[in-house]
């Protein structure tokens, strides 16, 4: 303790006024400590000689550990022993700033040094005049340290609000992505930080094609006139579909099919998406079904409107054998409806709690048809406000009038509500506009409807976590809703670097989630008995692609990083593990039983049919992550490929690289024969599946010199945009001759000029559903539409015939010329 007494005092000395500024943070602390000492010390020598310490000297400390001044007051008094007593000061994170040293008791609160007037102490008496000078110095030396001691509290930084994990401790920082805004005279859409088109950004030479055409001696008109065209059939495609009303709200109960197959789409939807996201008590719902069937006249505006909803979405797991459409259910004039009665002049009778569930059914429909895509976040913002509007956002607990039946009700309509916004907020890269502290409704209790109604006066008691019931599915989601929310903020806020170890942990979280959810999954298929709520593959399905689209567009920034920093190669890995398990879900199995089998098909038929979450592997976000880790290897293998050896030849290193990539292909391959199946399904995707025939012709042909490689992709697309004109021309065709049948004659002498209502559904024939096992891989665009037309011939439409009379012969024989042809068969 002398030598640092001494050390400090000397330095003390050496220095003038003004230069302990080189002073550190521990030697500030450290000199402070020696200084008390020497007072104490000085203080036992004879107590008479000094007489400032008669007086209290105020010594005072600052924890540079935390944020509040800590003070130590040194005071002589007369006392029969002397003795240092220093109470160490715990800073925010609990480590003493002074350490105690004492030859007596510590005190509780203010540390006092006492002083005694004994002249025993050996070692310690020296000349009185001495004393007074030292002492003087050392008063000095402890109001630098002060001053120096305000100067390093100045000097801290100023708090962000971002937890000091993250921050201050974090190395791998990258900046926010720059927005992308597309602005025209039509439209105008900005592009938030987890859209899909900042990755597509590096595809460099599938963006660049058309720019090198003209260079290479290709007209560049050539695509811009495919495009044009192909563009124009979509366009085409979805002014048919728009519904032309003249009355906003028609006569909607003569839209219903029969009453045996309104109750298989009910129970289609009551079995699939409704146990997801709870909207129904489904005993009282099927109280009041049956009870519109007796007198259809007499039901309210607000159960039709459910009713028709519910049909609409479980008319997607509707499939019998047979040619598309079926059903001729007109969905989109429904929509439509339910949109007229929710904001329209009869907005103020749905603002009830069977309002909300309308709005919830609503918006799961658009997102089931893929029907206003862009505007599903605007109006589930507007759903979130209309629930608190009505108080959903506080626990029911808080309004002692409420039954239990509205009690129970409300917090699994606001559990939806909350999905529905993080969900679409993350399908338009957007900040969810809410926080966890905006609520504190519970989640909903795990009881069966059957064990409540509305007469109950009490609700029973909740059963165990493992023990299935109609509520399990939403509370297994639920469990894992804050670290989804704090997910879809931080990928999309503008203003804030993203923090990768913070990515790591909310991963991690993540993934852990994911892993008890299989875990229940599991336990819940072995409960399963013979009830119209049991779990099946697609719930489990659809809940993990919930959770890795998330973990997906988490990783992706840093994996885009990844491929100039090796910093970021765990999120590249990541990001790719998650896309590959969102697309093993797209793999048929014909082992498995037919109860699987159904699931398995109502899984397909959503992401066939939907949009954002329920494109599932069908996802762009799915094809750009895949199709960039498949190009960067290749790019990877041609920069660093390793010498040739005794042991190991170019040739074999080349077979190991493409059999380690050929499941990542494969995995393209099978999208892309799905997005071929959704066109000849009337659903116009065409932007996935001519980027996804670009980018695996770019990697097909990666070998090749460039100007190649842009030939090869320039060929791909052009053979997909045929593909998506001939196979759009088809089904424009068969749904005029199928309207003619059912209505008066229209005009068949041009598309652009005949726009009748929507007809959607029955397009999703169970003949264009994935029923195969292995879809074809080597068998590409351009060798499908002749073996499509050869199958034609032999129903005997030629193809010297006119268009109109082709196009009406085609309405009968393409679904068999489909299937006959064997595009779907696995190659021989």
């Amino acid at each position: 303790m002398r030598q640092v007494y001494a050390k400090g005092l000397a330095r003390t000395e050496a220095e003038p006024d003004g230069e302990l500024a080189s002073l550190s943070h521990d030697e500030v602390l450290a000199l402070g400590e020696s200084l008390i000492s020497g007072i104490c010390r000085n203080s036992a020598t004879d107590n008479s000689k000094t007489p400032n310490l008669e007086k209290t000297t105020q010594f005072t400390a600052f924890s540079l550990h935390g944020s509040k001044k800590r003070k130590y007051a040194v005071k002589s008094a007369q006392a029969p022993a002397p003795s240092l007593i220093v109470r160490a000061m715990s800073s925010a994170k609990g480590k003493a700033v002074l350490d105690a040293r004492s030859q007596g008791a510590a005190l509780e609160y203010e540390p006092v040094i006492r002083t005694s007037g004994s002249r025993d102490t050996p070692g310690l008496v020296e000349n009185s005049t001495a004393d007074a000078a030292r002492l003087a110095e050392l008063e000095r030396s402890v109001s630098m340290l002060q001053n120096r001691v305000n100067e390093l509290e100045k000097d801290r930084p100023v708090s962000t609000g971002i937890p000091p994990d993250s921050a201050e401790r974090s190395q791998t920082l990258i900046p926010p992505l720059a927005p992308h805004l597309k602005s025209s005279k039509h439209e105008a859409k900005l592009f938030g930080p987890t859209h899909w088109a900042h990755v597509f950004q590096e595809f460099h030479h599938l963006r660049s094609v058309r720019g090198t055409a003209i260079h290479e001696g290709v007209p560049r008109n050539e695509i811009s006139k495919s495009l044009k065209e192909t563009r124009t059939l979509r366009w085409n495609v979805k002014n048919w579909q728009k519904p032309h009303l003249l009355d906003p709200t028609p006569n909607l109960l003569g839209d219903l099919p029969a009453r045996e197959v309104c109750d298989e789409l009910v129970q289609s939807y009551l079995r699939t998406i409704e146990l997801i996201y709870r909207v129904l008590h489904i005993p009282t719902f099927k109280q009041e079904y049956k009870a519109f069937w007796v007198d259809p006249q007499s039901t309210s505006t607000g159960f039709l409107m459910e009713l028709l909803l519910i049909i609409s979405i479980g008319a997607i797991f509707y499939f019998k054998p047979g040619p598309a459409n079926d059903l001729r259910l007109p969905i989109r004039r429904w929509l439509h409806a339910a949109q007229w009665w929710l904001t329209g002049p009869t907005a103020r009778e749905s603002a009830t709690i069977q309002g909300l569930q309308v709005h919830c059914l609503l918006l799961l429909c658009r997102q089931a048809y893929a029907i206003d895509k862009w505007g599903n976040w605007n109006s589930a913002g507007s759903l979130l406000r209309l629930a608190i509007s009505q108080g959903l956002h506080r626990d029911p607990h808080n309004f002692s009038r409420l039954s239990a039946f509205d009690a129970e009700m409300r917090r699994r309509i606001w559990a939806t509500i909350l999905e529905l916004n993080v969900q679409l907020s993350v399908d338009a890269a957007m900040p969810p506009l809410f926080s966890v502290d905006d609520y504190d409704t519970k989640p909903p209790s795990n009881l069966d409807d059957e064990d409540f109604d509305a007469t109950s006066e009490t609700l029973p008691t909740p059963k165990s976590k493992g023990q299935y019931t109609d509520s399990s599915i939403q509370i297994t989601l639920q469990q894992s809703f804050s670290t989804r929310l704090c997910i879809a903020r931080n990928i999309n806020e503008c203003n804030r670097e993203q923090s990768y170890e913070e990515a790591l942990a909310l991963g991690a979280e993540l993934i852990a989630a994911s892993k008890e959810i299989a875990t229940l999954f599991h336990s819940y298929l072995a409960q399963a008995t013979k009830r119209t709520s049991e779990p099946t593959l697609f719930h489990h399905r659809l809940l993990d692609t919930i959770i890795h689209r998330l973990l997906l567009n988490l990783y992706r920034p840093f994996a885009v990083k990844a491929l100039n920093d090796p910093r970021f190669y765990l999120s590249r890995k990541l990001s790719l593990s998650s896309a590959l398990a969102m697309t093993s879900h797209g793999e048929s199995n014909t082992s498995l039983a037919s109860n699987l089998q159904q699931s398995n098909q109502d899984f397909f038929r959503l992401c066939l049919s939907g949009a954002g979450l329920f494109k599932g592997y069908l996802s762009p976000d799915v094809i750009m992550v895949i199709g960039l880790e498949l190009i960067t290897q290749i790019d990877e293998e041609t920069t660093s490929q390793p010498a040739v050896s005794s042991v190991t030849t170019p040739s074999t290193i080349n077979k190991m690289a493409q059999a380690a990539r050929a499941p990542l292909l494969e995995a393209l391959e099978r999208i892309s024969d799905h997005l071929y199946q959704s066109i000849a399904a009337g659903i116009p995707s065409l932007k996935r599946y001519g980027l996804l025939r670009g980018m695996i012709a770019q990697i097909t042909a990666a070998n090749r010199d460039e100007q190649s490689i842009h030939a090869e992709i320039r060929h791909s697309i052009m053979d997909s945009l045929e593909t998506s004109r001939v196979l759009l021309q088809a089904y424009i065709s068969s749904e005029i001759n199928r309207s003619d049948a059912d209505g008066p004659a229209l005009p068949t002498g041009g598309m652009d000029i005949w726009t009748p209502d929507s007809c959607l559904v029955s397009s999703l024939s169970s003949d264009f559903m994935p029923s195969y096992p292995n879809a074809p891989r080597s068998l590409n665009n351009q060798a499908r539409i002749p073996r499509i037309s050869a199958v034609l011939r032999t129903f005997g439409v030629s193809d010297n015939e006119d268009q109109a009379s082709k196009s009406s012969q085609m309405v009968y024989f393409l679904p068999m010329a489909i299937s006959k042809s064997g595009i779907f068969n696995t190659p021989s």
